[in-house]
């Protein structure tokens, strides 16, 4: 999650507020560190970015800032909104690309993600009351509450296949299929396939 107010830095950002090149910084392994930051998209595997701020503390050795509460201006990424939402990563991408929901997007560093204040959480609603809260424009109810949607149980079931696949062949030291071959295994599309390879990294 990026806090409503903080401009995160990338990796060269990261390297810029220590006054080192990019190379030096990867090449020193800074961000590897036990007490270096935690990036603040840490779903992302890759592409991260932090809060200056925290950079900038850990630099001087000082505690970093502690962190600001909810706010309807806070970016989540793809994971963290799935979980405002109520639904899996996969139910709510899905859903994105079907209701057309790109209007509500932000991009920081060429990545994407949501304002909390733009999300509708199902379990607003009240016990046995029919329809969208007053205002939704993302997500339809859900049939049941509390009940997990079928395509959701299906592709949490799947991701968890692909996981244990991953850890045999990890076990037996067997190279890991490329995403495409991946994609064809379980028949979905590469895109999910990153997503489920991005959920297990974290």
């Amino acid at each position: 999650m990026i806090p409503a107010g903080v401009e995160p830095v990338n990796a060269a950002g990261v390297a810029r507020i220590r006054g080192v090149t990019l190379g030096t910084l990867r090449n020193t392994q800074v961000l590897k560190d036990a007490g270096f930051p935690k990036p603040l998209n840490p779903h992302r595997g890759r592409d991260y970015v932090w809060d200056p701020a925290a950079v900038e503390a850990h630099m001087a050795g000082q505690t970093p800032p502690v962190a600001p509460g909810s706010s309807p201006d806070d970016l989540l990424d793809d994971f963290e909104a799935a979980a405002v939402v109520g639904v899996s990563v996969d139910v709510f991408t899905d859903q994105v690309l079907r209701l057309g929901l790109t209007a509500h997007s932000i991009e920081a560093h060429n990545l994407r993600y949501w304002r909390r204040g733009d999300l509708v959480q199902r379990h607003e609603m009240a016990p046995g009351k029919r329809g969208k809260p007053a205002g939704a424009k993302d997500l339809t109810p859900r049939k049941k509450r509390g009940t997990p949607a079928p395509a959701a149980k299906k592709a949490n079931k799947q991701a968890a296949s692909l996981a244990a696949h991953l850890a045999e062949l990890d076990d037996a030291g067997s190279a890991r299929p490329d995403t495409a071959e991946l994609a064809r295994r379980y028949d979905v599309s590469a895109r999910t396939i990153q997503r489920w390879l991005a959920r297990e990294e974290s």
